[in-house]
């Protein structure tokens, strides 16, 4: 093994690092990364006068050694995939609320920024209004008199985070070398999509950018609210946003009090989440309540902190709502299915005991009440259930099932009798519609017949060669049986379904009729 010198910059920081992790009864872990030999020799006993539960010292643990770390917990508490309930239930505690620094540095960060102070702002507050380990916020007015939000890094902390990234991932290289179990969780990987994550976050213009994304995808539905970004007067460690006011949707007595509707709100969040990953691909990825606001005048939802999104490919989101929908139609065989083509099947995958889980799963739903169990809650709980079965999936898909079970529990507190499974079922099923139109797929069949041009301009020859009548005009009979003749067939179809789908007669029977022999070309193209 390379010494650490040559894996490491920073050796006095990894000695905090391993006394932390001794000093929190972590000792084993230490020996089984051949680390145990930096302590001090009394503290190599592997004593630990804490009394807690594990998981509660690994929550005290990660809390001791600083942002970078209170990060990575909070990322694997939102990993029900890998990490057991009662650490995930510890990890939700991580709290990474600090003190603030002094207003003169911020101010100062803010002139090499954006330029002086009183230049681009008319009042700026120097008591901040909310402080966390990656930036703080102070209150402003711009020139113009409205009024916004003034988010500031706080200073080195990029420094500290790249350097204990540094370590993290040496440690998880050594991880995998000298322990099967550690390679199993694939920690280098985990350790590598944290960097991604937290390398995000702490650029604000990339924040920004989130923001304004989210903002235009959003832009047309009723009822939601992105902040505006100024963008002019934001950088990677300075990002400026329209001040918004609200009430935390969990607030549920004050919400009653002002008389929100709440039958509305909660089909708003429903709908949003499901716009955001099934439609868009795009989607807040850490919804929680304190960055979840309803509007006390107008009722529209308002959300805020865009530091960490998700994103998903069309064909996994296309998957991902059908996998919605088979669940909330209770179609045992086709969840099972989809699950398959999402994720990785490995050679060893249970796939019989994944379907009894789906089985016991979807049952399970069939019988609770909303608050117990929902369709997102339950595809999240088959997703977790089939990487233990075998089956791996992007870390993406699972924060996209954590987000979706986020919104749904702030949905339910506002309305506890929000019929979730109908609502899921229309809504997915009308995002679906208008992805999959008939137009939609012409379009996709005609850069398909491009990439294909070949084929498609000789197949009207070769269906030719290949079909017959006789002099007599008896049944005509394809000569080559096999795949090439399937084949000219298939390219036939479609190319005579391509034609009816993109015409301008604007008749359905044609639209019908052209569905219907792009269908049969599918088949025939399938067939073994």
């Amino acid at each position: 093994m390379s010494a650490l010198k040559d894996e490491i910059s920073n050796l006095k920081r990894l000695d905090e690092i391993v006394r932390t992790t001794a000093e929190h009864g972590f000792y084993a872990f230490l020996s089984e990364l051949n680390l145990s030999h930096r302590l001090p020799l009394l503290e190599r006993l592997g004593f630990s006068g804490k009394q807690e539960s594990q998981p509660e010292r690994l929550r005290s643990m990660l809390e001791s050694l600083g942002p970078t770390f209170i990060k990575f917990g909070q990322l694997m508490g939102q990993r029900p995939d890998i990490v057991p309930a009662n650490y995930r239930d510890e990890l939700k505690k991580l709290q990474d609320d600090i003190g603030g620094f002094p207003a003169s540095e911020a101010r100062d960060i803010v002139e090499k920024e954006v330029g002086p102070v009183e230049e681009n702002f008319s009042e700026f507050e120097d008591d901040p209004v909310g402080c966390a380990s990656i930036a703080q916020v102070h209150g402003a007015e711009l020139e113009t008199g409205e009024e916004v939000v003034v988010k500031i890094r706080r200073p080195g902390i990029k420094e500290k985070v790249d350097r204990d990234l540094d370590i993290l991932k040496s440690l998880a290289k050594r991880g995998e070398r000298v322990s099967s179990r550690i390679s199993e969780l694939k920690a280098l990987e985990m350790v590598k999509e944290f960097e991604d994550w937290i390398t995000d976050e702490l650029d604000l213009e990339k924040e920004a950018r989130n923001a304004e994304v989210l903002r235009n995808n959003m832009s047309g539905e009723e009822g939601i609210k992105i902040p505006g970004i100024h963008q002019e007067v934001s950088t990677e460690r300075v990002m400026v946003m329209e001040r918004v006011e609200g009430l935390k949707a969990t607030e549920t007595e004050k919400l009653k009090e002002i008389d929100i509707d709440a039958e509305a709100v909660a089909d708003r969040g429903i709908s949003m989440g499901l716009k955001q990953v099934i439609r868009d691909g795009f989607f807040h990825a850490d919804p929680h309540p304190s960055n979840f606001f309803i509007d006390t005048e107008t009722g529209q939802i308002i959300l805020i902190d865009f530091g960490m999104v998700g994103k998903l490919t069309e064909t996994t989101r296309r998957k991902l709502g059908l996998l919605f929908l088979h669940v909330a139609n209770e179609d045992v065989d086709s969840a099972v299915q989809t699950i398959q083509e999402i994720g990785s099947v490995r050679e060893d995958a249970d796939i019989p005991g994944l379907r009894k889980d789906v089985e016991e799963m979807i049952l399970l739903l069939k019988n609770s009440r909303a608050k117990d169990s929902t369709v997102t809650r339950t595809a999240l709980d088959m997703i977790v259930s089939a990487s233990r079965r075998g089956i791996d999936f992007p870390s993406s898909l699972v924060l996209t099932g954590k987000a979706m079970v986020t919104i749904e529990g702030i949905v339910l507190s506002i309305n506890p009798d929000a019929d979730l499974t109908h609502r899921y079922s229309s809504e997915v099923k009308e995002i679906l519609r208008e992805q999959n139109s008939p137009k939609d797929l012409a379009t996709d069949l005609a850069i398909d017949m491009i990439q294909n041009r070949d084929l498609i301009t000789k197949a009207p020859s070769k269906l030719n060669q290949a079909l017959e009548t006789d002099d007599e005009g008896r049944d005509v009979h394809l000569h080559n049986e096999g795949r090439e003749g399937r084949a000219i067939m298939a390219a036939g179809l479609s190319v005579s379904a391509a034609i009816l789908l993109q015409g301008e007669l604007g008749l359905q029977a044609s639209t019908v009729l052209g569905v219907l022999l792009f269908m049969a070309a599918g088949v025939l193209f399938l067939r073994d």
